[in-house]
């Protein structure tokens, strides 16, 4: 049963998936935020665009080609409630604010995106890929809303009355993302790497819901292997191992006595005394006396009241505790006193397998 629980086990661990790590969603996490998978706060160009001084071609501007909105989220936050005044993050979060937000290229302050997302409401929740896929179908479903007319409006995210162009700053409130459509795909790098953090998340749970449904056929087969070696460890013993060879008996009156009589038959003839299998003790080979050799013709009374030697098993058994912990070989367990030399070698046989089906759940 453990050899064969041992091949299942094998072939069931064979089927385990293999996972993300909580570092590989980390990582495609702050390639969303802030273009950097080792970063953890916004800064320079990996996170606000190459040009320095102006948010111009961060923002996407006027959507020609090689302009680089959408580098990063944060980069992106700050476009479109970055403006000349407090008008650009009031746009965004109310009349209450008053911060002042302007994309300055890979100058931009850390500051920037940090006053933008404080206005933010919070979820209180760890993201999910299903709270991820549904965002990204948001952000596509306003991408545009705007300025649909306009060739380069539908790329538009945001306010789009800025003169043809998105800086963060005297062009407020918006992003173009014209530069970054390719055929008919949004190849925006942080909605990329934020498909990529969905899908990672979304393989973690798959394969996690399999993983456990196959850790638990492990450890049913563990736990039924286990029962039956235990059953078959406890079970009876075998009578050949504990049984005696019967004391033999010794000669009954009636055949002594004819052995006795037969043998005196030929008490004047040495020749055919022994021919008897008796004993001749004569003085010559015709006068003495024929007798049944030594055991013969006799009762045993020692042999009828032996007993038949008994095992360690016998010498244990039925002794109260009191006795039992006071005599050679045996110990007092489970309200009865056993072999001590046989409860050793149970204890230690079951040590071995329980770390044999231990090993089996890891």
């Amino acid at each position: 049963v453990l050899n064969a629980t041992l091949r299942k086990v094998a072939s069931l661990r064979k089927a385990l998936k293999s996972t993300p790590s909580s570092e590989d969603i980390k990582e495609a996490m702050q390639l969303v935020l802030y273009g950097d998978k080792d970063a953890t706060s916004p800064a320079g160009a990996k996170t606000f665009g190459s040009q320095s001084g102006s948010g111009q071609k961060a923002c996407g501007h006027d959507g020609s080609p090689g302009q680089e909105a959408g580098i990063s989220l944060a980069s992106d936050f700050v476009c479109l409630c970055g403006a000349g005044s407090r008008a650009g993050i009031q746009a965004c979060a109310g009349f209450g604010a008053t911060e002042t937000i302007t994309h300055t290229g890979s100058s931009t302050a850390a500051s920037m995106f940090a006053d933008t997302v404080k206005y933010c409401h919070e979820s209180g929740t760890k993201p999910t890929a299903a709270a991820i896929e549904a965002a990204i179908l948001t952000f596509k479903g306003l991408l545009g809303k705007i300025t649909e007319t306009a060739d380069s409006g539908r790329a538009v995210f945001g306010a789009y009355d800025n003169s043809g162009g998105c800086d963060g700053d005297a062009s407020p409130n918006c992003v173009t993302y014209k530069a970054r459509v390719q055929g008919k795909k949004l190849m925006i790098p942080w909605l990329v790497n934020l498909e990529r953090a969905a899908e990672l998340l979304s393989e973690l749970n798959h394969n996690n819901a399999i993983n456990r449904e196959i850790s638990a056929q492990i450890a049913s087969l563990a736990s039924t292997a286990y029962g039956s070696y235990l059953q078959a460890l406890h079970a009876a013993p075998a009578t050949y191992l504990t049984q005696t060879a019967p004391a033999r008996k010794p000669d009954s009156g009636s055949n002594s006595e004819t052995k006795k009589k037969e043998c005196e038959k030929h008490k004047d003839n040495k020749t055919a005394c022994n021919n008897a299998k008796c004993e001749w003790e004569g003085k010559s080979e015709t006068e003495g006396e024929c007798k049944p050799k030594d055991g013969e013709g006799q009762t045993n009374a020692a042999g009828a009241e032996e007993k038949p030697k008994e095992g360690a098993a016998s010498t244990c058994a039925g002794k109260d505790e009191k006795t039992c912990g006071t005599t050679q070989g045996c110990k007092w367990e489970n309200n009865a006193c056993k072999d001590s030399s046989i409860l050793v070698n149970k204890k230690f046989a079951l040590s071995v397998v329980s770390a044999a089906f231990m090993a089996l759940l890891f």
